[in-house]
């Protein structure tokens, strides 16, 4: 529909008045920028590049979790931008997205070789146990009437909230000491002492089972109220 090769599209976004030193098109970016990127961010989430499962982690580019991972690295977030400023639907940035460590590479090989790549990103953490609010809620829709005393589970919404509070922000601490003492041994000389092998383990979990995006809506909530209470 556009009568352009896609790929030129985005490099010609990404790239309106080229340099000498810039890459002279799609492909040579790829090379150059993009696999590197995507080797950097494999090695970081698994922390090795042994397994099938790392050599072909299945990099979905409309996926908006594989979008958050890959945007940590500057040549993928302008790639994303010019995504979204040329307006590609997912069909036209997955037909583009063919090169190692997509998802079209792990399906390949899967078929290739008549083999399927489990997923371990959530391996270890908990299976989904539905809130207890919320099976109350689907008990009151019942046919027969129960009565409740209402403050008593005001009480136990709020104490759930502040239990998952505290969970949430001890995480946060427990990294954050981790961190400064990896810090300080790298100060006194220790060269190796790793510095975020325990943030980056932590980010893996975060993002596949969602409490990132729910540790973020909880922070801005208690900035805003900050805010508010000392206005």
């Amino acid at each position: 529909m556009r009568g352009r090769p896609v790929e030129v599209l985005v490099y010609e976004y990404m790239f309106p008045k080229p340099k000498t030193f810039d890459p002279q098109d799609f492909q040579a970016l790829l090379q150059r920028s993009l696999i590197p990127e995507v080797r950097q961010e494999t090695h970081a989430f698994y922390g090795h590049l042994e397994t099938a499962e790392a050599k072909y982690p299945g990099l979905d580019y409309t996926h908006p979790t594989h979008r958050i991972r890959l945007s940590r690295w500057s040549w993928h977030r302008r790639l994303f931008r010019a995504f979204d400023g040329l307006g590609l639907t997912h069909a036209e940035i997955s037909a583009l997205t063919k090169w190692e460590g997509t998802k079209w590479a792990k399906e390949k090989f899967e078929k290739e070789q008549g083999v399927f790549i489990r997923d371990t990103a959530a391996d270890g953490l908990p299976d989904w146990t539905e809130p207890a609010s919320r099976a109350s809620a689907q008990q009151g829709r019942s046919v027969r009437i129960h009565t409740i005393d209402i403050s008593s589970l005001d009480d136990d919404e709020n104490m759930e909230t502040e239990e998952s509070d505290e969970e949430l922000a001890s995480v946060g601490v427990s990294l954050n000491q981790q961190l400064r003492a990896q810090a300080a041994r790298r100060e006194a000389g220790d060269t190796s002492a790793v510095l975020d092998e325990e943030w980056e383990q932590w980010l893996k979990n975060a993002i596949e089972s969602g409490e990132l995006a729910i540790l973020t809506e909880r922070m801005t909530e208690e900035m805003l109220g900050q805010s508010q209470s000392s206005n």
